[in-house]
């Protein structure tokens, strides 16, 4: 998909009655020309050239250390983001009525596209450097809800636990409906790599990994191709609102996942990926089977059942069930894959 501003969105003159659009002017004293409304973000012709205003739903704390992290990425050279830009006050954000919004310049670009293995290569090379850049940040004073490092037993765990709840609201159905028994079917077989996975995670050099410097990175922690714009000077990262501070490997592990399961989880491409990743931030000997101990968890079948089970999103069960299909399919092609990267890495 293309973004222009010529092209999105109907355009409108703004009115005395646009209060957003008259705040934004009184925080960053510029003159807000004409706007078009594109979902949640506003795009905006003004005398300071062209904008895009979004809303977050983060608490001010949050919202701050992601967008003074962004700040301080740039200032580390790091050019793939797009950072808000500082109010009149200094701060990156203001609040009007009972929201925060953040105000950037407009990116022009196409969203990734990681069918295309020179896309997925070029994002995986941005990753590394988002992640060395961030070596040189500080990290104090992060939120709570920002802080993984050191955290993944507990965090798989927990999702260990969940998977036998989900597992028993299936089974406690007087009439088991299509996706109780699809997900029943399954439960086995994931639980089992539920808890090799732990076992990987316990027997590998994580604790030691996570004590090291040159392993922590401020991480955006949603590599979705939608989030991510291909532009003449390489990928740009958005949407930080997931963003903490972890490992790198999750981000790595991400990226390979959504590449994998697009790609039907080619070898090739997963050796693509790490090589170029590797070739900004060299990936040591005891890094791979904590990799491995991440990919080998079913994050897939556990996050459709919560949205099944816990959230109860409002889909349809024909929904659902295609939902499933398409993230859990080809099994066998996955832990092929899995044995392959076993035999190679760790």
């Amino acid at each position: 998909m293309q973004f222009s501003l010529e092209t999105q969105g109907k355009w409108q003159p703004v009115d005395g009655e646009d209060e957003l659009l008259h705040e934004v002017e009184k925080q960053y004293d510029l003159e807000v020309k004409s706007f078009a409304q594109e979902g949640p973000i506003y795009l905006l012709a003004t005398s300071a050239g062209k904008k895009a205003l979004k809303a977050s739903g983060l608490s001010q704390f949050e919202l701050a250390y992601i967008t003074n992290s962004l700040a301080d990425l740039e200032k580390e050279g790091f050019q793939s983001v797009v950072v808000p830009q500082a109010a009149l006050d200094g701060s990156r954000f203001f609040s009007w009525e009972d929201s925060h919004y953040f105000l950037t310049d407009w990116v022009k670009g196409r969203h990734c596209d990681y069918l295309n293995e020179n896309d997925a290569i070029a994002v995986a090379k941005a990753l590394g450097r988002l992640h060395s850049a961030s070596q040189g940040l500080r990290f104090n004073r992060v939120p709570d809800t920002r802080w993984l490092l050191g955290m993944w037993p507990a965090h798989f765990s927990r999702r260990l636990d969940q998977l036998k709840a989900f597992a028993h609201q299936a089974r406690k159905q007087s009439v088991p409906r299509a996706f109780d028994r699809l997900y029943l079917k399954d439960f086995e077989g994931y639980y089992k790599q539920s808890v090799d996975a732990l076992e990987k995670l316990a027997g590998s050099d994580y604790a030691d990994l996570c004590q090291n410097a040159s392993f922590q990175a401020f991480c955006h922690r949603d590599l979705a191709y939608h989030n991510i714009l291909m532009d003449e000077g390489g990928p740009k990262f958005l949407d930080f609102d997931y963003s903490l501070v972890d490992l790198g490997l999750h981000d790595l592990a991400d990226l390979l996942l959504r590449n994998l399961m697009l790609v039907d989880w080619e070898w090739d491409r997963a050796h693509s990926i790490l090589a170029a990743y590797n070739s900004v931030i060299p990936l040591e000997p005891k890094t791979f089977p904590v990799l491995e101990a991440f990919l080998q968890f079913p994050h897939e079948y556990w996050q459709i059942g919560l949205q099944y089970y816990d959230e109860k999103q409002r889909w349809s069960e024909g929904y659902f069930l295609a939902r499933y299909s398409r993230k859990l399919k080809a099994p066998i092609l996955r832990d092929r894959f899995l044995n392959t990267f076993t035999r190679a890495y760790a």
